[in-house]
């Protein structure tokens, strides 16, 4: 697809994380500041507009993103929001004049991380940018977004790619249907999972999680504490919960359909009293899987809890 022509001063990229979003955003700024692009609209890749993109330095492009801040104990960590001040070096930023006389580009993802102050910060200029200034906003969840940003942008939705053309493309990566429903169909994040070595440990948890009268607490614990990051644990064992509820509710199996046997032999045993509520919990505790806890004390505390949803189960 072609940019060139008639161009909206504001795109808006929105759909599912994982489905190429951010990817297109950067091949369209790229393409965008190409000084000898096709006659489609493609980038040469030789220009040194392109050589300068490429190396993160073009200076009529700007990434607008959630940054890393040093907390007040001194650990590093990425900021949830994309703060009033960025917004406020994003306006100063279209208001020079463009390095090469052609456009600028301002990259905005994810969008909806933008807070009150840093949207209104920008509304003037995505209403009323300057000439040759583009903006492209990447959303994975856009009806987060304020109606007075929404009502500046032209939106694209991008959906999943249709299921001939994804078994094609994870045969291809190495992957299959099992991975792509662990990510709920989006193609990048199913790669990005697998490279992160979480499907493997899905896996190796799972298995555990299956074995209720086996499961020793303590010792699965100390074991995955020093081989499981924080938030792949919070990822695997919050998707198991969440299709437990669904069998237990007689819904399908979402996440985990491979384990769809085990899953409807638990949640005929599972107390669905004790489920909802600890699935609540866990959805709450989410928003603290980063934190510096004592980590083993937090997976055997689950794991007791978890056994206590069903009958006679755990130790």
């Amino acid at each position: 697809m072609t940019l060139r022509g008639r161009l909206p001063h504001a795109l808006l990229l929105a759909g599912p994380r994982g489905v190429g979003k951010v990817e297109m955003a950067q091949a369209w700024s790229k393409n965008l500041l190409c000084e000898h692009s096709s006659s489609d609209g493609e980038a040469c890749g030789k220009c040194e507009a392109c050589h300068w993109f490429l190396a993160g330095t073009h200076p009529d492009y700007m990434h607008l993103t959630l940054q890393e801040k040093e907390t007040r104990d001194g650990d590093v960590k990425l900021a949830t929001e994309i703060s009033v001040e960025q917004a406020r070096q994003a306006v100063d930023f279209v208001q020079l004049s463009t390095y090469r006389a052609r456009r600028r580009v301002v990259l905005i993802e994810p969008a909806e991380a933008l807070n009150t102050a840093s949207a209104n910060a920008l509304l003037k200029v995505l209403e009323e940018p300057p000439i040759n200034t583009v903006f492209i906003l990447v959303s994975h969840q856009f009806r987060q977004l304020l109606p007075t940003i929404l009502s500046r942008c032209h939106k694209l939705e991008i959906g999943l790619p249709d299921m001939s053309t994804m078994q094609a493309w994870l045969r291809e990566n190495g992957l299959d249907e099992r991975a792509l429903a662990w990510v709920s169909g989006a193609p990048l994040a199913a790669m990005a999972s697998q490279e992160a070595g979480e499907l493997e440990i899905r896996q190796e948890l799972l298995g555990a999680l299956s074995e209720t009268q086996n499961l020793n607490s303590i010792a699965l614990a100390e074991t995955l504490n020093k081989r499981v990051p924080a938030r792949t644990w919070h990822q695997v064992s919050y998707k198991w919960l969440l299709d437990l509820l669904a069998c237990r509710l007689g819904g399908k199996v979402g996440f985990n359909p491979d384990y769809e046997t085990a899953l409807q032999n638990l949640a005929r045993r599972a107390k669905l009293e004790n489920l909802l509520d600890f699935v609540r919990r866990e959805s709450e505790n989410g928003r603290w899987v980063d934190h510096p806890l004592n980590r083993q004390m937090v997976m055997e505390t689950w794991l007791i809890e978890y056994s206590h949803i069903f009958e006679g189960a755990g130790k």
